[in-house]
This record gives C-alpha cells, structure tokens and sequence, in this order.
C-alpha cells in the first residue's frame, strides 16, 4: 500500500527539479534567433567589426590602427599589418566572417536572415544597367598604393624608394652607439685603452650612421613637422634628435683626444654618449611600435 504514496513523491520532486531546467532552455530557444542580429548591431556602432587582425590571425586588434573598406570598420593589430590589408583586402576577406553578415544588415536590399530582397534590388538600379552577384560595382578596388605612386614624379618616387632603406639602416647607429657606451663603461672600470680605442672606433662608425638613417627616415616618412599618428612624430623627432647628440657626441671626441685637452673634456665626452645611447634606445622603442603597436615587449 506505501508503493503509489512513493512513486506520487517521487514524480512530485522530479516535476520540481526538472521545471526550472525546461523554462531555461525554453527561454534559451525563444532569445537565440536574435543573436545574430543583436551582436551585428552592436558591431556596426562601436567601430571595428572584428576583434582578431585578419592578416596576423593570431593577434587582438589595436584601436588604433583601422582601415576602411566596403564602408565598414576594419581593425589590425598594427602599422604593418594594416598596410598589407590596405594593398589587397580581398586577399583576407576570408578572414573576416563578420563582414558579410554586417554587409547584409546594413544593405537595404538584404535582411537579417540573409534572404535577398530581389523586387527591392532590381527596382532600385535603372534600366540598362548591371549589377554583380554581390551588388557591388564590377570596376576594380582603389589600391591606395599603386595609386600612390602614379600621382607621384621620379624624384618623388626615388626619395620614397629609398625611404624603404630606413629601417635596416638604424641597425648600424643603434649597434654601434650601444657598443660605445658599453666599451667606454669598461674602460672606466678597467683603465686598459683597447676599450677606449674600440668606444672611439664605434661612435665614428655610429655618427655616419646615424645621419643616414636619420636622412632616410625623413625621406620615408615625408618633410613634415607632425605626423598623423602621435607615435610617428615623437619616432620622428627622438630620431632627429639622438643624430644631433650622436654628432655632438663626434665633436666632444675630437676636442677630448687632442693632447692640450683638459681631463674635464672626457667627461663632457662620455655625458653625451651615454644619453646618446639611451635617446637611442627610446627611438628603437617607438619604432617598434609604428609596426607591432606600444605592447610589442608586453610579456
């Protein structure tokens, strides 16, 4: 006779345990259809549509550097990066899932489902005319490269070639002032003159270095006071400055190694190639990061 009393509770306390878990999954069903659309809004009004760089698969973008294309917000992870997506951005549309589904919500001619509104889209273009598959012009994409160039005369076009030359030309100043400091830091403590000779031979090198990588960096970033991004100007002009000091740095040698020099003028010397090395040193940093961005030594 207890046997129907326990199965009544038994279905009782399973009805109780399983109803929260069916509103749920009820509640689940009815919100789905609309995260698609939800998260496509969201994206068409905070900015970048993608939040991986789609030519570096593998890095979170950096606000810093978008490009534009189709009319939507494209985010990279750096300079570089958003150069190569600006030469040839179909190359990684593949990359980019997000864009078709933006494309479609923004278009008037397709809704949210993805379901093409054919009357809509055929009345809207005139007679005569043809569109694509996609419903996007048949002419070719504005390489801003390319089209760079074009407008460009032949000196122009070979002060910005040469330009090109400017980053593996920094080795060389950076190398050098770095390896002076270092050997006249030994020779400091050690007082033996191999390391004095071997500081005096690398800032000669450093100081022919220097200005030409400085006349290339000016060349490769044009004759401007202020560049676009604040990053650029600040490269611009601690390279500028870290040449003068390299200079200087030459001069106060000269005045040091002559035999009426004074004792004080070695440590005038020194002064200036150790802030030369470290104004060096700075400017590698933020060359650094017009291509990899200001985290590019984050661990």
């Amino acid at each position: 006779m207890q046997l129907f009393p326990n199965i009544q509770r038994m279905c009782a306390v399973g009805i109780v345990l399983l109803s929260p878990l069916v509103m749920a999954q009820a509640d689940h069903d009815d919100g789905h259809g609309h995260e698609p659309v939800a998260q496509v809004e969201q994206v068409l009004s905070d900015g970048p549509i993608n939040t991986m760089c789609p030519v570096t698969t593998d890095e979170e973008v950096d606000p810093m550097f978008t490009a534009q294309y189709q009319g939507q917000t494209i985010g990279l992870c750096c300079r570089k990066c958003r150069t190569r997506f600006e030469e040839n951005p179909e190359k990684y549309l593949s990359e980019l899932p997000m864009l078709q589904a933006v494309s479609m919500t923004a278009s008037p001619g397709v809704s949210p489902d993805g379901e093409h509104n054919d009357e809509e889209n055929h009345s809207s273009s005139p007679p005569g005319e043809g569109t694509s598959s996609g419903g996007h012009d048949d002419a070719e994409p504005h390489d801003h490269a390319v089209d760079h160039d074009k407008g460009e005369s032949g000196n122009a076009k070979l002060i910005s070639w040469l330009g090109k030359f400017h980053p593996p030309a920094t080795h060389l100043p950076i190398g050098m002032l770095i390896g002076a400091a270092l050997a006249e830091a030994i020779f400091i403590l050690t007082k033996r003159n191999f390391f004095r000779n071997a500081g005096v031979f690398c800032v000669v090198l450093a100081g022919f270095g220097a200005i030409g990588a400085a006349t290339l960096g000016w060349f490769n970033g044009g004759f401007v006071l202020v560049d676009d991004e604040w990053v650029q100007t600040v490269h611009r002009w601690l390279g500028t400055t870290t040449t003068l000091l390299t200079i200087l740095t030459l001069v106060l040698l000269g005045r040091a190694s002559k035999a009426s020099a004074k004792p004080s003028a070695w440590m005038g010397y020194r002064v200036s190639l150790f802030a030369a090395a470290a104004m060096v040193g700075a400017t590698g940093f933020f060359g650094g990061a017009l291509v990899y961005g200001l985290n590019h030594y984050a661990w």
